[in-house]
């Protein structure tokens, strides 16, 4: 692929503002440029007119020149319609698929947007970022090749570090509550450790959980980096996710995530040590190992996979 300028458009300019940060780091390279879109959550309005500030940034993606890669689909395979009418034919368009089967309700991913998007929109490349995800667009978009890229790491510094408050070690579940996640593993779980481990759930739309102190709020981005350096484990308890941004956050942050070993998660801690295999004593031989993990240990881990994410995206895009 020729190198040149590469813009990246953000249309989920708060809630991935971090990731966006990273993957333009990934890049290595002065000629990036960054166009966010802040959605509805952020901006207020309508769908409609987060759409319409979408379309505004691909405009000017395309007076910029140079290639482009969109972070989020608005309207799910239906972007690649959008990318291609909005860029012209000739212009190298890359759309990031974070979700192929989205675990809440979204537009454009149906079978007749599907089958809309690789018909008119075929040329706009889908970057995914674990082999879970290329498989299922593989199953439901026959005939595509998704290019696999590694999820952009930005490692802070180890001083961010602070001790946890409590005497027993902290174990702590962040994010929005969604059905997948296994509430029933969380209580098996609680049954274990309750007795040794702080067990603590943090997040929006969660319902009680037996032997965990559960806080239903939203986290914003200062309290989230605050919840996982005061913590000695991360937990991601979901039955099915292809990437988990809270994992790649507490990872960068130096504390380790705990979660199945059949997941994205192995392309960040290859040698599986916090990872569990689907029984409960494993999930708890993880949770322990994560807790009594050293700080720097954790550090080298996200360096590593900050320097695979910077080769793959700079070999992709060839950028020096």
């Amino acid at each position: 692929m020729n190198g040149g300028r590469i813009v990246v458009v953000n249309t989920l300019g708060g809630a991935l503002r971090h990731y966006a940060a990273a993957l333009v780091a990934s890049f290595g390279s002065d000629d990036v440029r960054l166009l966010a879109v802040d959605e509805p959550s952020v901006a207020g309005g309508s769908g409609l007119a987060w759409l319409g500030r979408t379309l505004r940034a691909l405009v000017r993606a395309r007076r910029l020149g140079g290639r482009v890669v969109v972070t989020w689909p608005v309207l799910g395979h239906l972007d690649r319609v959008l990318l291609r009418l909005v860029l012209g034919a000739k212009v190298d368009a890359a759309l990031v698929v974070h979700d192929p089967r989205p675990l809440v309700h979204a537009r454009g991913y149906g079978a007749g947007a599907r089958w809309l998007g690789r018909f008119l929109g075929g040329s706009v490349r889908m970057i995914v970022h674990s082999e879970q995800a290329a498989d299922a667009l593989r199953e439901h978009c026959p005939g595509d090749e998704p290019v696999l890229l590694p999820h952009p790491v930005a490692p802070r510094s180890e001083s961010s570090r602070r001790p946890p408050a409590s005497a027993r070690p902290v174990v702590r579940v962040l994010g929005q509550y969604k059905p997948d996640r296994d509430v029933a593993l969380l209580v098996a779980l609680a049954a274990r450790l309750g007795d040794t481990h702080l067990l603590e759930v943090v997040g929006r739309g969660w319902p009680p959980v037996a032997g965990w102190s559960v806080r239903d709020a939203f986290v914003d981005e200062a309290e989230l980096d605050d919840l996982i350096v005061t913590a000695d484990a991360v937990l991601v308890p979901y039955r099915r996710f292809f990437q988990s941004g809270v994992a790649i956050r507490s990872l960068e942050l130096g504390t380790p995530a705990v979660g199945p070993a059949d997941s994205s998660m192995a392309d960040l801690y290859p040698d599986d040590r916090f990872l569990a295999d689907g029984s409960v004593d494993s999930w708890c031989r993880a949770v322990e190992r994560a807790a009594g993990a050293s700080r720097s240990d954790t550090v080298a881990l996200a360096r590593a996979a900050d320097e695979r994410a910077r080769g793959a995206w700079r070999t992709e895009y060839a950028v020096p």
